[in-house]
């Protein structure tokens, strides 16, 4: 019964996703123009094009940082009430950490912290 109303919150939560993006695909405008195509840099006007494409690993080594302070800061929260949930808090925790881990594992497996 307790995962019930969750379910019904991802339900709820893809449909509005989706919903979204088929009414902008309907009710945006599409005029293009070449002004509009252009790619846009702080407002600085292409004097050349690029010699090399910017690297992705820069964009992937802060995502990462992001994702994992972020799961760092959830810490906080249970450390504060980890007397009160006991064992319950504990289990949890280890259960956090395992998750943490995992995808800390699987991302050095990837090569995504290696800098070439």
């Amino acid at each position: 019964m307790g995962i019930i109303p969750i379910l019904i919150l991802v339900a709820l939560a893809i449909l509005f996703g989706a919903l979204v993006m088929i009414l902008t695909g309907i009710l945006g405008p599409k005029r293009p123009t070449p002004e509009k195509l252009a790619p846009y840099e702080c407002g600085i006007q292409e004097i050349e094009a690029p010699k090399r494409r910017f690297p992705v690993k820069y964009l992937l080594t802060g995502m990462l940082f992001i994702v994992f302070d972020i799961e760092i800061v959830s810490f906080y929260p249970l450390a504060v009430l980890l007397r009160q949930l006991k064992v319950f808090g504990l289990v949890e925790l280890l259960i956090f950490l395992l998750i943490l881990m995992i995808g800390y594992v699987y991302v050095w497996r990837k090569g995504a912290f290696t800098w070439e």
